[in-house]
């Protein structure tokens, strides 16, 4: 007999072992219980049963150290000696299991949500980008038919048009891979377009951009102005006779930036019901949608002989480039 504190340090160094490997042994024929595993009822009885089987295991072993080292307590009858060390590594291997589970759960959940949250982020990326690709043709279509259109009477205009044109579509390869961009640098694409405009018409087309400096630094949905700047042109030919003017205003206040666009032009009594709004609004509204869900105004109204777009944005947006 190995008596006083050193015989239970004794005891304690030769069945803790022994239990930590039970424990690994248990965690290796655990039966899984998460979702899309075995049923649960069957998989809690065949783990609770490994659970016994293993604080039997232990019981055995700890009764073999125990008489061996005379560390015996003469009060437990033969019964109680078995009994009372099973009840407790029954619970503690219980215990450690379900919480083995739940932390395993909990971090497997973790990780399929994170990757839920990947692929929603991988295809909201790959659909804005899609949405940005579809910006380029319909520009460049409603460009190209506009130089077409100068080459038998004016020659050169036309000539200077395919050389802003040319700065222009720069600036769009530059950008091509970028889903978001600073406003600053989105306005000087406007500028391009419209200078462009004003090469094709002359003393007839005027245009103005103010911005102010705390909104040319908010980051914006690339090209998102390019579309609503060329209705403004394209609607305002339609509706009115030349002079045209455009008129492109970017304010910031708190959290919320506030673009205008106003132009020339008078819209159809029936316009909202009127069916397809167009590739360049269709594309906006979509993109906006993405971006900033429920955290934006897109306003088209009449304001005297005018039409005006406005645009709130609240927050940043929701994506990157």
């Amino acid at each position: 007999m190995i008596p006083g504190p050193h015989g239970a340090v004794v005891v304690t160094l030769l069945i803790e072992p022994v239990a930590l490997l039970v424990i690994q042994v248990l965690r290796l024929l655990f039966v899984d219980m998460r979702a899309g595993g075995p049923v649960l009822p069957r998989a809690l009885v065949a783990n609770s049963a490994l659970c016994v089987a293993g604080a039997i295991v232990v019981t055995a072993w700890a009764k073999v150290v125990t008489v061996s080292t005379g560390n015996t307590i003469p009060a437990w009858t033969p019964l109680q000696s078995w009994v009372a060390p099973a009840l407790y590594y029954i619970v503690v291997f219980g215990g450690w299991g379900f919480a083995h589970f739940w932390i395993v759960a909990e971090l497997a959940a973790r990780e399929d949500r994170r990757r839920a949250v990947a692929a929603e982020a991988e295809a909201l990326k790959a659909e804005l980008h899609h949405l940005r690709q579809q910006l380029d043709p319909h520009f460049l279509f409603n460009a190209l038919n506009g130089i077409a259109s100068e080459i038998p009477t004016r020659p050169e205009a036309a000539a200077a048009m395919v050389h802003e044109l040319a700065d222009y579509m720069r600036y769009s390869l530059d950008h091509r891979d970028q889903t978001v961009a600073p406003l600053g640098s989105e306005i000087g694409a406007v500028r391009a377009y419209l200078e462009l405009q004003k090469v094709r018409f002359g003393d007839e087309f005027s245009f103005h951009v103010a911005v102010e400096d705390g909104a040319a630094s908010r980051v914006t949905p690339s090209f998102l102005l390019q579309p609503l700047v060329e209705n403004a042109v394209k609607h305002g030919l339609k509706a009115t006779a030349l002079p045209l003017a455009v008129d492109v205003r970017a304010t910031c206040a708190d959290d919320v930036l506030r673009v205008v666009v106003t132009g020339n032009g008078k819209l159809r009594p029936d316009w909202r019901t009127a069916g397809n709004p167009g590739v360049g609004l269709s594309v906006v509204r979509r993109r906006l949608d993405l971006h900033y869900p429920d955290r934006h105004r897109f306003e088209i109204r009449q304001a005297g002989t005018n039409v005006t777009v406005e645009l709130e944005l609240r927050g940043e947006p929701c994506s990157v480039s």
